[in-house]
């Protein structure tokens, strides 16, 4: 039995590699959610090959269900926009986007989402000098384009390449802070219900040519699906 009331990403690590993460205590809530948190940090970390991690806030005390479906519409954009940028005439269910979205609530009555994206297909960054300055235009002229559609308050976001491990674990770190049941139970807002994944909670298509070049779907994440 491990007997630390405090588990640190190291010490799940390490349990993890010697295949003794039975000898957790889950029944202590704050074992529990600890686990879930860093569970979900090695995910990031060493097994979801993301290649993009972008901040995006939704103004003050935003709807949740809009900022959802804010959400899921960039997420159409702006895999329609890859295709537009590569001439493709369409993009497989293989070759769409995948994302992890984190929502971070903050102290300023903002709303945030820490998304993890992963590319299937890379866009062609010669007339932007690098990749990530083709995909920061395209999620500049995105997310204008969403304000004006859901006449929602303006969104704004941040940019950031993977880079290395050390850099990967900084980001999943801060976006799973909030994470805690001392922070649930403070603001009302479980963190680990509300986290979406495009695979699982967006209505995901293969784009076509005839695709529309918006969407506005409805939103479906529940805790069960999170915890599956």
């Amino acid at each position: 039995m491990f007997k630390d009331n405090n588990l640190s990403f190291e010490k799940y690590q390490s349990l993890k590699r010697s295949n003794e993460l039975n000898k957790l205590r889950l029944h202590k809530v704050h074992i529990h959610e600890s686990a879930c948190r860093y569970a979900l940090v090695d995910n990031l970390v060493n097994d979801f090959d993301w290649h993009y991690w972008i901040v995006i806030t939704f103004g003050y005390s935003p709807n949740k269900s809009e900022t959802e479906r804010c959400l899921q519409d960039a997420h159409f954009r702006f895999d329609y926009w890859c295709k537009t940028n590569l001439k493709l005439s369409g993009l497989t269910l293989n070759e769409r986007s995948e994302w992890v979205c984190i929502p971070e609530y903050g102290e300023d009555g903002h709303l945030h989402y820490n998304c993890f994206i992963k590319l299937n297909v890379r866009p062609d960054a010669k007339q932007y000098h690098t990749e990530w300055n083709a995909i920061r235009n395209a999620f500049k002229t995105t997310f204008k384009s969403i304000e004006k559609t859901h006449e929602c308050q303006r969104i704004e976001f941040k940019l950031y390449e993977r880079g290395r491990r050390k850099n990967a674990l900084k980001m999943a770190i801060y976006s799973t802070k909030e994470m805690r049941t001392s922070r649930i139970e403070q603001t009302g807002k479980d963190n680990f219900a509300n986290v979406l994944l495009s695979w699982k909670d967006f209505p995901v298509q293969p784009i076509t040519r005839t695709s529309k070049k918006k969407l506005v779907p409805e939103s479906s994440v529940t805790l069960d699906q999170f915890m599956q």
